[in-house]
């Protein structure tokens, strides 16, 4: 609500305007988990058949009870082109074409619209719809489903067992390397409470292993429900109807931490806004982080957008802040923070039925389809790069009053005293319509795009765009790419489409983007399929190093990996690395025998290892930075131990710089040739040319050259001597630096001495 104080008791507590025309909510409702048991491992319980489940003839259409926008309000502005509009294709030099390209699941259900989501984690993709769900690993192989979404509350108790009423979200939890299933349930129907949101968190991070199951009471129904991760809890933004009719909206958190260990006694605190008087405030969204968590005490970001059309001063997106206390729920807080004025837009469609929704055209039919232009579409995205934070979203506009649809896209900054765009930009570079989008932005600052296609003569298809951090601000710069190209038109009367799509990054390199959303490949009411889809902007390196400190006769000793020593999350976030990258393995370890599977199944890892690309010697030239894994052979590999480093840098030519933990850094002699089309290589062993500087390297005999282990006494020299003795500590102690005084203690002091000494004597600029 916009320049307007209201002074009411909502039905959660007191509504207070602060801030000379901000608002602020107290006191929420504290509610209890009506219902928690824990499951016997999903690759265990069969899957229920989609197909064979009852539902009435014909095709079942999910109810929406948002009013669709039939008719155009004369004088909203703009009035013609889209002030941010951008007409032509981008030409970046990157190729971009799909890394993995699968068919995900189709109509089983009978069901319009999909509702199409997933999520991408260390070892899997998962796929949720209306109604249904599917496991995949990462090269597209089925490991469970599709299967009805009632296998997951199956047995789970009255009034939800094997409920399956629609409107799921699935999400991976990174930091806590989780999945979490989400889905409404109306055992009475949709007008008639108590209502139910049902909520499965996996006992691990393999999602065919045990969930732990919650259900919460809503006595509003909780329409359109839609999750964020946030390090504190697990965020939910509703459409709450109250007897069939709009009430306004229900802003939730649900209590992650117990929620993780399986406690029954998990509550949810919740804040119903009474919107009634604000009704296109109601499609809020909460912030989903990827990679670096927000620092701890960050509220959680809620946002929606207004536009002129919709009766407010000037178009925008409103901003919220909700800051969760779980010790004293009573100091809980759901606040309007700012308005941020945006460029101009009109997100107003005609509809040419009675649906109100027949926005996009198709060809052969004079039946289009949904635009969904009244809100801003999932995820909204958060990004903590340290000294600033990102969110990223998008809506669907109409870029020139003629019922064009084109895709507003927003980055916004905080770094530290409140939010601002800092671009945005309306993506329409020809005649076709582009809507129901979803965008991400990778740990580089590259900004994804996934969209729907369509017009009077391109069938339904999905394609991608993006953009590189450092390209010129509001543009799309990479050249649009197919996912699949539909071959169908969709020609049900009620024209629902979407209604939202997802688009992720993956957890393991940072620069991967999975997409998934639907396309039509056969004329027909409902004919409406899914494609699963991965891309990067980056481009990927094969390194090779020895470690002086444990080389014998061409390979390295793993003692760190076999004895369990090594760290399950990147070491390199103390000095004098100073890096705060995310990365992490999954802590899955089926044999439970205190290793966890990625590092047993490759016992051939060395230890992590830290990658800098620089643009040229200087440190100050960093461009990027990512941990990963050396093999025992001396190869360099990402987090699934298997790949090449990727960075999402433009193709160009970089000094490489390798950081290890006792050793001392080295960097290449001359910059390294990237491209997004090929994989480079740089091999540091097979020879003292290969290193920059003079004092970088050390031979290891045979012509083999690797990187210098650490002063172990801090006497100011590198021998023979001192490197036995810093691996044998290291072998004692673990995964810890070197005992610098051999003194059989390995501590802060000790470190900082020995990295003191190593930097002395390092031939890498810093």
């Amino acid at each position: 609500m916009i320049n307007k104080i209201i002074t009411l008791f909502i039905l959660a507590g007191l509504f207070v305007p602060v801030l000379g025309q901000k608002q602020i909510y107290t006191n929420p409702i504290v509610v209890k988990a009506v219902k928690f048991d824990k499951t016997r491992p999903l690759r265990e319980i069969p899957p229920v058949d989609p197909a064979k489940v009852f539902r009435a003839k014909g095709l079942y259409v999910i109810p929406n009870f948002d009013d669709p926008v039939k008719n155009k309000k004369v004088g909203s502005l703009p009035i013609g082109e889209d002030p941010v509009l951008q007409k032509t294709m981008g030409n970046s030099p990157q190729q971009l074409t799909p890394l993995k390209n699968w068919e995900g699941i189709g109509n089983v259900n009978n069901v319009l619209p999909p509702d199409t989501d997933g999520d991408v984690g260390p070892n899997h993709y998962v796929q949720m719809l209306n109604l249904s769900f599917q496991i995949w690993d990462k090269d597209g192989n089925s490991l469970y489903g599709p299967a009805d979404n009632s296998t997951l509350w199956d047995g789970f108790g009255d009034p939800w067992d094997g409920t399956n009423d629609g409107d799921p979200i699935v999400l991976y939890d990174e930091e806590a390397d989780r999945w979490l299933f989400t889905q409404f349930s109306l055992p009475n129907g949709s007008s008639t409470p108590p209502y139910y949101m049902l909520l499965a968190i996996t006992e691990t991070g393999d999602p065919t292993g045990a969930w732990y199951r919650y259900g919460f009471e809503f006595q509003d129904m909780p329409d359109y429900p839609k999750f964020g991760i946030w390090n504190d809890g697990y965020y939910l933004s509703t459409v709450a109807f109250s007897g069939g009719s709009y009430r306004g909206v229900d802003a939730v958190v649900f209590e992650r931490d117990k929620m993780l260990v399986g406690d029954p006694n998990a509550t949810m605190q919740i804040f119903k806004l009474d919107f009634t008087s604000n009704p296109y405030a109601v499609r809020m969204l909460p912030s989903d982080f990827d990679g670096t968590p927000p620092p701890d005490g960050t509220p959680n970001y809620f946002i929606y957008m207004g536009d002129d059309g919709m009766g407010y001063t000037t178009d925008h997106l409103s901003i919220w802040e909700f800051h969760t206390d779980w010790v004293n729920p009573a100091n809980s807080t759901f606040s309007h923070v700012t308005d941020l004025t945006t460029a101009p837009f009109d997100y107003q469609f005609t509809s040419s039925n009675f649906s109100g929704r027949s926005h996009i055209p198709q060809p052969n039919t004079n039946i289009g389809l949904d635009a969904l232009s009244n809100r801003v579409m999932f995820r909204l995205q958060y990004r903590n790069f340290g000294n600033y934070s990102t969110l990223v979203t998008n809506h669907t506009v109409d870029v020139d009053g003629t019922d064009h649809a084109g895709v507003r896209w927003y980055e916004l900054r905080n770094s530290g005293s409140g939010w601002s765009i800092y671009q945005q930009g309306t993506y329409a570079p020809d005649g076709e319509n582009r809507w129901m989008a979803s965008a991400a932005m990778d740990e580089y600052g590259n900004i994804a795009l996934g969209y729907s296609v369509s017009s009077n003569s391109v069938y339904p298809s999905i394609r991608y765009a993006g953009r590189m951090k450092d390209d010129p601000l509001g543009q799309i710069s990479v050249a649009e790419q197919t996912i699949i190209d539909g071959s169908g038109s969709q020609t049900s009367f009620f024209s629902r489409w979407g209604d939202y799509s997802s688009m992720s990054v993956d957890p393991i390199d940072g620069a991967t983007f999975w997409y998934t959303t639907e396309y039509v490949q056969t004329t027909g009411d409902a004919n409406w399929q899914t494609r699963i889809a991965s891309f990067t902007f980056g481009s990927d390196l094969n390194l090779k190093i020895f470690l002086e400190g444990n080389y014998n006769s061409g390979t390295m000793s793993t003692t760190l990996n076999t004895n369990g020593y090594l760290p399950t999350s990147q070491p390199f976030n103390v000095a004098p690395w100073n890096y705060n990258g995310s990365e992490k393995v999954s802590l899955v370890d089926s044999d439970s025998d205190g290793i966890v599977d990625v590092f047993e199944n490759n016992p051939d890892i060395v230890d992590w290892i830290l990658i800098e690309l620089r643009s040229g010697t200087a440190a100050s030239s960093v461009v990027a930075k990512r941990a990963g894994f050396i093999k025992k052979d001396g190869t360099i590999v990402g987090l699934d131990a298997t790949s090449p480093m990727r960075f999402g840098v433009m193709s160009g030519s970089y000094y490489v710089v390798i950081h290890h933990r006792n050793h001392l850094s080295v960097m290449s002699s001359n910059p390294v040739s990237l491209s997004n089309s090929s994989v480079a290589s740089y091999d540091f062993t097979t020879g003292s040319g290969q290193f920059y500087g003079s004092n970088g390297a050390v031979d290891l005999g045979g012509g083999v050259w690797g990187m210098i282990a650490g002063d172990a006494e801090n006497n100011g020299s590198v021998d023979t001597g001192d490197r036995n003795a810093t691996w044998n500590d290291r072998n004692k102690t673990g995964y810890e630096n070197s005992d610098v005084d051999l003194n059989g203690l390995v501590d802060a002091a000790d470190r900082n001495l020995t990295w003191n000494n190593r930097n002395k004597t390092s031939a890498v600029p810093n």
